[in-house]
């Protein structure tokens, strides 16, 4: 029985991931395990997201930084590198 955790996250995605292999998976030239896969912990990660949530909320938030940055004092977008 090889042992795995879980970690979930605030975005309601979670992994898991493999703690120990059993005694057969770690004999065994692949580490292939035919018994019966164990969830030993159930890990809330509070306050984070999963990688690929962090990374679309990364570019979102740059996104929005280059929106505000690009808007005149009366919150009209103004065109940037404008060549005279």
């Amino acid at each position: 029985m090889c042992d795995y955790e879980e970690f979930i996250f605030d975005c309601e995605h979670s992994v898991v991931r493999l703690k120990s292999h059993c005694h057969f998976a770690r004999n065994d030239p692949n580490h292939e395990c035919f018994g019966v896969k164990v969830l030993r912990h159930s890990w809330p990660q509070h306050g984070k997201l999963c990688d690929d949530c962090a990374l679309i909320a990364a570019a979102n938030s740059r996104t929005f930084e280059q929106q505000q940055q690009h808007q005149g004092p009366y919150g009209y977008a103004t065109q940037q590198g404008r060549r005279r």
